[in-house]
């Protein structure tokens, strides 16, 4: 029999070399402080001269182009819009800017499905829209700021919405002649395109 060297526990020697007992034993190190040191200063003398990533030294802070806020990115890959602002800026539309679920249908970006169901009933119902391209300057937070609604019609600007935050509130009041529509003042809507095209509506945006 023999005595394994890191449990101590007597073994008959078939695992291994036969000097531990079992995987556990063999697999297992004890450290002494001395070879703790030694690792550390192999480490850094590894990364010495190296940037570490959770050190903030690979990011920087750039100005959006368009809307003038900061955005944090990495060196070397330096961007001059938000996201949700190039899709502002570049096609006057606000693609991809909703939180709802997002596609084209006939010619129309919709961000959301109450935008969907919206342009569904008015094309189908002969009632004329158009998209809005126009921008509106409004304050928040101490910054001027971009807003684009939604739609044009009968000389309104219209703008649906799901949900409204305080800053919601002051895109809102740079507007004249606003009309904003909640999921309540589409029912009509809602209630002719599932009647026609079913709940699962959503089926009609294009792939692309």
């Amino acid at each position: 029999m023999k005595l394994c060297l890191k449990c101590n526990k007597e073994h008959d020697g078939s695992f291994g070399s036969g000097k531990f007992c079992n995987r556990s034993c063999a697999n297992s190190r004890v450290f002494t402080k001395e070879s703790k040191l030694k690792k550390s200063e192999a480490n850094k003398g590894l990364n010495k001269g190296k940037d570490t990533w959770n050190k903030g030294l690979n990011w920087v802070i750039t100005k959006c182009l368009y809307c003038g806020d900061d955005i944090k990115c990495r060196k070397n890959y330096e961007k001059k819009y938000h996201p949700e602002c190039w899709k502002k800026c570049s096609g006057g539309l606000r693609k991809g800017s909703g939180r709802g679920k997002s596609g084209w249908y006939k010619g129309y970006w919709c961000d959301s499905s109450y935008e969907l169901v919206w342009i569904i009933y008015n094309l189908e119902n002969n009632i004329p829209f158009e998209r809005n391209t126009k921008k509106y300057l409004y304050i928040w937070d101490n910054k001027e700021r971009v807003y684009i609604p939604d739609f044009i019609q009968d000389g309104n600007v219209i703008e649906i919405k799901g949900f409204v935050t305080e800053q919601t509130i002051a895109k809102m009041n740079s507007v004249q002649n606003l009309k904003i529509l909640y999921r309540e003042d589409l029912n009509k809507e809602f209630d002719y395109v599932i009647n026609k095209y079913g709940k699962n509506f959503l089926k009609l945006y294009i792939a692309v």
